[in-house]
């Protein structure tokens, strides 16, 4: 069963109780940091505002059928009339009690279960480990959600102009480093080049420096369009098959001579930290 799977099957049997981040993490046997990666890079959405979106829908299909607000409330794992309420304003925007009309109930935008379904399959790989030096970098940087990454593209379009002008530039590698994720579903990414230590960044543009850590390093070929399904395959299949944990710092994507910018086509290394 991948990663993914075990963690919809752990909340669609659990919405009932009031589960918390930890305890997916703990059933999944990965880091509360690893579960919300994961969950973000497989379906877009925030992992715990997924969980209450969840119960919530569900706890709205008991209440169109006639049910007990109260007894809903108790149901879907909340501990009083006051707080289901709460909950169910901020997530539809409306009261519950309002669903005893149900043209009303109709207009609901629920939240179904998630569909787990295998993603087409990429060749097997054996990650290499790389211990590296703290590293120091130079270039645009942006932030994104998890459900969105729409922008990352037109950031490089405006950053590919200074590779090969950044003072202390070292070599014509670039990186696209994903950092201050925090447990969040928001996360900032940089387009970026590698600098000596204490370069300065001129206007537009700005510093990131990563300490030194060790990481598995797995490799996408092709069109930098299908990186996310490798991210994907990374984190619900040969991360966990790997035995390695994932470490709480960026990570990054790494792009040297086999890469072509301008086309988009070639080899990109997927840097991810672990301990």
């Amino acid at each position: 069963m991948s990663l993914l799977r075990r963690i919809v099957w752990f909340i669609e049997g659990h919405l009932n109780r009031n589960i918390g981040l930890g305890d997916i993490a703990r059933t999944a046997g990965i880091s509360r940091f690893h579960a919300t990666r994961l969950f973000g890079a497989m379906t877009g959405q925030p992992l715990m505002a997924y969980v209450r979106a969840r119960r919530l829908s569900e706890a709205a299909k008991v209440l169109m059928g006639g049910a007990d607000i109260l007894d809903t409330a108790l149901g879907a794992g909340y501990g009083s009339h006051e707080a289901f309420s709460r909950a169910f304003r901020a997530q539809f925007g409306l009261s519950p009690k309002t669903l005893r009309d149900p043209a009303i109930g109709r207009t609901l935008n629920l939240t179904e279960p998630f569909p787990v379904t295998d993603t087409h399959s990429l060749p097997d790989q054996t990650p290499r480990k790389v211990s590296a030096p703290a590293l120091s970098f130079i270039g645009i940087s942006g932030h994104y959600s998890t459900r969105d990454v729409s922008g990352i593209p037109g950031q490089w379009q405006r950053f590919r102009p200074h590779i090969g002008h950044v003072d202390g530039q070292k070599g014509r590698v670039t990186y696209g480093i994903s950092y201050n994720f925090a447990g969040k579903d928001e996360f900032d990414y940089m387009s970026a080049v590698e600098v000596q230590p204490g370069s300065a960044a001129p206007d537009g543009l700005t510093t990131l420096t990563t300490p030194a850590n060790t990481y598995a390093v797995f490799t996408h070929e092709g069109h930098v369009s299908g990186v996310l399904d490798t991210w994907r395959h990374i984190y619900d299949r040969w991360l966990p098959a790997s035995g390695l944990r994932m470490a709480h710092a960026a990570s990054f994507e790494r792009m040297d001579e086999r890469f072509d910018g301008k086309t988009g086509n070639g080899i990109v290394e997927i840097w991810i930290p672990v301990l």
